[in-house]
This record gives C-alpha cells, structure tokens and sequence, in this order.
C-alpha cells in the first residue's frame, strides 16, 4: 500500500449511475486528472450503460458490476465479492465511492480485507442522511473520510442528526469543489459561423439553457418566461439543448407555438460539442427547480465568460455571487427570471462585467489543479490515519 507523497496509488473510483449525469462526468475526469498525475485509477460502473462506454472508449481500465438500485441479494453478493477480489489482487490503495449503491457495495467489500484500504465517499446530492443505524454505522466507521461538492451537499449529512455529524462526520468532511476543463470552456470557444448556421444575425442576443430534459430543469419556465420576454425584444433568440425524449422535445416546440416564439426558439438536443454552443450564448439560464448539488452547466458557463441567470437551489450559489458573477433568483419564479434576464438586456456593459468576473471565478476556483491537489491531500490524509 502507498504510503509516501511522493507514490502513485491505486484509486479504484465506483459509481453506479444508470444515467450520463454530472457525478457520471465527474468520475470520468477525476479518472483522467489522476491518471495525468501518474497514478493507476481503476472505474468500477454499472454494467451496460453510457460511463462504462464512454470510459472504454476513453481506454480507462474499466470494470463492470451489475449494481441494482434496489436491494438485490443475489446480484449484490456477486458484486460484493467480485469488488472484494478486485480490491486485494490490484492491491487498491483508495477507494473513492460516489453514489449511495456503490459506497455499499465497496463498504461490505471491504470488510473481510487486511489490510483494509481507506473508503473514500464524494457526496454530489442534497438529499438529506438518513440517521438509521445501517447509515451510522456506513458513514461513521466504514467511511474513512467525506468529500461534499457544495455547501448545500456538506450540511445535507447532518440536516436530520447534527448532533451525530457533529461528533463523528464533522472532523472527517472536505469541501471540495469540482474542476471544469478551462481550455475546452473558454470564451475563445465563441463561433460566429455557429450562429450563423442557427440564423442569427451580429446583432442578435441568444439566451439558452442547456440540460437534460427533465421536469426539475425548468424549461417550461424558461420558455414561459421567454414569451414575455420576446414581446419587448425582437432581436432577441431562445435556445434548449439536451439530452432527452423526442416526446419532450414537441412538448417544448408546442408550448414555443403558444407563446409565439416557435420562430425565434432553436431546440438542439444533446450536443457532442457543447462548448462551442456555451461560448455563443449571450446569456446562459439555469432554471432548475431543485436538486443540484453543485451545477457542472454553471462552471462552464463561468469558464465561458457568459454571463448567467440561475435559480438559488442547491448548491448554485455556492458557485454565483449574486449581482457580481450573475443574478440568483427563486425557482419557478417565472417573473423574478423574467426580470433578471430583462435586466442583462438592457445592459450590454453589464452582460460583460459580469462575463469576465465569472471567467476570473472560474480561473480561481475551478481549475482542475486545485481540485486534485484537495483531492490528493484527502488521500493522504486518509492513508496516514490508516497507517498511524
């Protein structure tokens, strides 16, 4: 097991999402950024979806469990012991959990194990802990140390027990923000053919929100506040990009209809390259009616230089100051969006002020050094607390 600074571990990083989400991401580039440094990451997933494929394309060392999100016995042992035998024969130094099944699943893994690698959990949600016993006993003396990506996912763990957290997580828990990759979300990234190529004249403002399409987003919010909008600007243009149904995406065209702005409306989908597409907006929106743990579409938004409208949930103002790197407002507050956005329209200087505060943000705080080195010393310190 490594034990100086200066040696490569081996991180075995588990996530069991179904779906290609942000922690989904995360993973993937937390893999990348270690293995840059030099040191051996493994990614164990859930068998059969998108990370497991983008991650072999990738050619990341991969390893596929079944991770059922229920309780399944049967399934879960095998899991359990094939993540038991990975642990030993790799002799893993870290292992680095990020959703509830997997942190589990390595956490009966390990049991049996001398010695015993340092369980490491990164928490992306903000859904509360359940203070049961199984929790108490998971987080508490399974869990060596806990990483929170966002204020919001930090006080989560102790919403339903401070007094537990107080004595037995608070010592034990890092915030930690993400990184985002400032060369591939920069201002620079800015494509005039792009808008061109979506019908937009020089003097034309594009407003977007970018996210899966998914109720809690809010772009029917987004749209709605788009109507009234549109009513007073006529240069101005809408954009949706996402990953979802096609039954969503006519939801979306026939609710533009309603609000007559289906002309001015460009609904993409999932885009390969969306950071061409960030850079050529305007204005970027977050709308989301809650959840967000922390916000990946933000940062790169910031790394963009774009300036943004987003609802104060979750972990987002963590990431906005309000009034200096864009504009917070309640979420499914159609007027209050309405206003914001109003607001940067009328001010060219403003939608440029706050453009370039965000880009210094993003420099400052996001960059993907920073984020592995409070990764590293996590590891470190874990490993020394192992080892004392």
């Amino acid at each position: 097991m490594a034990s100086s600074d200066n040696e490569r571990l081996r991180v075995l990083i588990t996530n069991s999402s179904r779906k290609w989400i942000s922690e989904a991401a995360h993973c993937f580039l937390l893999y990348e950024n270690l293995e840059a440094r030099g040191h051996h990451p493994i990614l164990a997933v859930r068998e059969g979806r998108e990370l497991e494929g983008r991650a072999r394309d990738a050619g990341m060392r991969v390893v596929p469990l079944h991770f059922r999100s229920q309780l399944a016995p049967v399934s879960d042992s095998k899991d359990i012991l094939q993540l038991r035998r990975l642990i030993a024969e790799e002799g893993i130094d870290i292992v680095h959990c990020h959703r509830g099944k997997d942190h589990w699943i390595a956490a009966l893994a390990m049991q049996r194990l001398r010695p015993r690698p340092p369980l490491i959990r990164t928490r992306h949600v903000v859904t509360p802990v359940a203070a049961h016993v199984f929790n108490r006993w998971l987080f508490e003396r399974a869990t060596s140390r806990l990483i929170a990506v966002s204020k919001a996912a930090q006080a989560s763990l102790a919403a339903r027990n401070p007094r537990w957290f107080q004595r037995a997580l608070a010592g034990k828990t890092h915030l930690i923000y993400p990184g985002v990759d400032l060369e591939q979300f920069s201002p620079d990234r800015r494509s005039e053919a792009l808008r061109r190529k979506m019908g937009l004249d020089e003097d034309d403002v594009l407003i977007g929100l970018i996210g899966r399409f998914q109720r809690i987003k809010g772009q029917y919010e987004f749209l709605r506040s788009a109507g009234i909008v549109a009513r007073d600007y006529p240069r101005v243009w809408f954009l949706l990009a996402g990953r979802g149904t096609d039954e969503k995406r006519q939801r979306y065209r026939y609710m533009a209809e309603s609000l007559g702005i289906e002309s001015r409306l460009i609904l993409l989908g999932e885009v390969d390259d969306i950071a061409p597409v960030i850079a050529s907006l305007d204005l970027g929106v977050v709308a989301s009616l809650g959840s967000e743990g922390s916000s990946r579409i933000v940062m790169e938004y910031m790394a963009s230089a774009r300036p943004i409208v987003a609802t104060r949930v979750g972990g987002i103002p963590d990431l906005i100051e309000d009034g200096v790197t864009g504009r917070l407002v309640p979420p499914g507050d159609v007027a209050a969006m309405r206003d914001a956005i109003c607001e940067m329209l009328n001010s060219p200087e403003l939608r440029r002020r706050l453009g370039e505060a965000a880009r210094s943000q993003a420099e400052a705080r996001f960059r993907f050094d920073r984020w592995l080195n409070e990764t590293e010393q996590v590891y470190r310190e874990a490993l020394n607390a192992a080892q004392a």
